[in-house]
């Protein structure tokens, strides 16, 4: 019988080198934003009429079923008009669709540490059209709960990994859920695609050479949030998607390069992130304390 395998992310926690490690390898079948390796019903029908299927698992992968929002899968968000959505409700309508429609799946959760999913997800943000710069961020994280725009910030996070975790082992059940850090990934992918496939039961293969989907340099961080609101000032905006579409693609480095040489602006690392920021996640991750794959990575956890 053929299982399914629902990859539900997180964001920034390679996503894009697991998928193409999915469609790569010979006993999983995986299409780029199709569902159980299926992109349309016609697939289904086709998938009927052939013989010799060495298929083990057909998978569904999208890092966005960890941190649902309403501009799933468009390059270009508008954050100015975009609805808020609630994190925590959202994980768990998605949690509770995935569960009655593939109740015995496999379901694999990859996390990241909180200062560098942090980062991470501050260079998806301004690459995708976000304006606002990390200090901007920074200074209503550190105002604390009760002040302006904190509360509305802190309950868009996604990243309370004891709440996402905890929602898919009450559905699926805890044997059913791979709950692994994207750390091991980063330093020795071979030795996570080895365990990953070990833990699935099909045969390990290496995983691509190259990095993907890679985020944004300090100094990119620091310049694309203000060619963005420049980008805004032009009344068009169909200007404005294709500007958008250039900067996810980081096709403006050059201007950047250039920016930076005439007016060397603060470039925005992991150190541009205060420790306080960081502490509001205490407590997020305590269900991987006594995982044996984050003893290593525990700092990145505060755990």
């Amino acid at each position: 019988m053929t299982n399914h395998l629902l990859h539900v992310g997180f964001p920034k926690a390679g996503s894009k080198y697991l998928q193409q490690w999915f469609a790569a390898h010979p006993q999983l079948a995986y299409e780029t934003d199709g569902i159980a390796g299926f992109r349309s019903v016609y697939a289904i029908a086709r998938e009927g009429a052939k013989s010799g299927d060495r298929t083990r698992y057909r998978v569904t992968s999208y890092e966005g079923l960890a941190a649902p929002h309403g501009d799933a899968g468009n390059v270009a968000v508008d954050y100015a008009s975009a609805r808020p959505t609630d994190a925590a409700t959202a994980q768990r309508r998605v949690c509770e669709i995935l569960s009655g429609l593939f109740p015995r799946a496999t379901v694999l959760i990859v996390t990241r540490g909180f200062r560098s999913m942090i980062l991470s997800s501050y260079s998806q943000f301004v690459r995708s059209g976000g304006d606002a710069d990390l200090a901007e961020l920074v200074a209503v994280m550190q105002a604390g709960p009760g002040s302006p725009g904190y509360d509305h910030l802190a309950g868009l996070t996604p990243w309370n990994y004891d709440r996402v975790i905890g929602a898919y082992t009450a559905a699926f059940g805890a044997d059913n859920v791979i709950v692994m850090p994207y750390e091991l990934l980063r330093d020795a992918p071979d030795e996570f695609t080895r365990m990953l496939s070990q833990r699935l039961g099909i045969d390990p293969i290496p995983g691509p050479r190259d990095r993907i989907n890679e985020s944004l340099s300090a100094e990119e961080m620091y310049w694309y949030p203000r060619l963005t609101r420049l980008a805004r000032k032009v009344p068009s905006r169909r200007l404005f998607r294709l500007y958008v579409t250039a900067a996810f693609r980081n096709r403006l480095r050059g201007v950047v390069r250039l920016l930076q040489r005439v007016r060397p602006g603060r470039a925005v690392t992991a150190a541009s992130i205060p420790d306080a920021v960081v502490e509001v996640f205490r407590g997020h991750a305590e269900s991987l304390r006594g995982n044996p794959l984050y003893e290593r990575y525990a700092s990145d956890y505060l755990i």
